[in-house]
């Protein structure tokens, strides 16, 4: 999940802008509608690239969730929670998937893949892998995997069984990425979990120039996540102090509106580099 967005996005022109839900506290007065959105395939996805912050090179697109309502582009904070409050998650993940196996016709596909968000109540359905294997068939020819960011929304409390699932999900070559982990957020740490990599949540990126603390909670997932060969992407990365700052620190990979803007699947440019672990022993790739 990218940094919660507030410009306007990349090659969207002016017809479409985005917005919040404008009546986002009278939840039920939206849910007709927003069944009609995922059943009639109105969602589209928006890709923000994922960079190499050594050399600057595209390594991967994470696809974020737009809305199209009444000459606006919703962004996802303003109806996902709807869409969970109401048992809509595995149809939202059916309308995601079905726009990603669509988008990846239209896009010089990235050798690092696409990542899309998975709530950890639709991850472990057990519908979900012949679901995403089903998607990967779809969109053809490919370059890169499907990659699953893992949300905070819901605290890890079976971890035997969500290994089982990640490690299917592996053989599929679907990696899984933990999604927004924020200071003091240890999820990292449960052992066993085959997470491909790790993703800094924005607010703990922003406080790294100005918190020790954050600092040194930072060193600790480079250090484990680099020993377990895993990658580390800071998101929220908007100006050029936290990209020094990310880049000195070793992490691995960033995005934000510095990097890049999230755009329609035909403007984004092919992938240079993979995501990939790091070399062991907390050296960056």
């Amino acid at each position: 999940m990218a940094q919660r967005d507030t410009n306007g996005l990349g090659g969207e022109g002016q017809s479409l802008r985005q917005s919040a839900l404008p009546c986002a506290t009278n939840l039920p007065d939206h849910e007709a509608e927003l069944r009609a959105a995922l059943t009639g395939r109105v969602l589209l996805l928006r890709y923000q690239p994922i960079i190499r912050l050594r050399n600057g090179h595209t390594a991967a697109l994470e696809g974020l969730v737009r809305w199209p309502r009444q000459e606006a582009l919703l962004q996802a904070g303003a109806f996902v929670p709807l869409a969970e409050k109401l048992g809509l998650a595995l149809d939202l993940a059916h309308a995601v998937l079905d726009r990603v196996a669509h988008d990846w016709q239209q896009m010089p596909s990235p050798k690092g893949g696409l990542a899309v968000n998975m709530p950890l109540s639709v991850l472990l359905l057990p519908e979900m892998p012949a679901l995403l294997a089903a998607t990967l068939r779809r969109h053809g020819a490919r370059r890169g995997p499907l990659l699953l960011e893992l949300t905070e929304t819901e605290a890890i409390r079976d971890p035997t069984r969500l290994r089982r699932v990640m490690l299917r999900l592996k053989r599929l070559g679907i990696p899984v990425l933990l999604d927004d982990v924020t200071l003091g957020d240890h999820r990292w740490r449960l052992a066993g979990l085959p997470f491909a990599g790790v993703k800094l949540d924005r607010s703990l990126v922003e406080a790294l120039p100005r918190q020790m603390r954050a600092r040194h909670f930072l060193r600790r997932i480079l250090s484990d996540s680099h020993a377990k060969g895993r990658y580390v992407i800071a998101e929220g990365v908007s100006n050029s102090l936290l990209q020094r700052t990310t880049r000195g620190l070793g992490v691995d990979f960033a995005q934000g509106y510095l990097l890049g803007q999230p755009e329609p699947p035909q403007q984004n440019r092919g992938g240079q580099t993979r995501l990939s672990p790091a070399r062991r022993g907390g050296r960056a790739p």
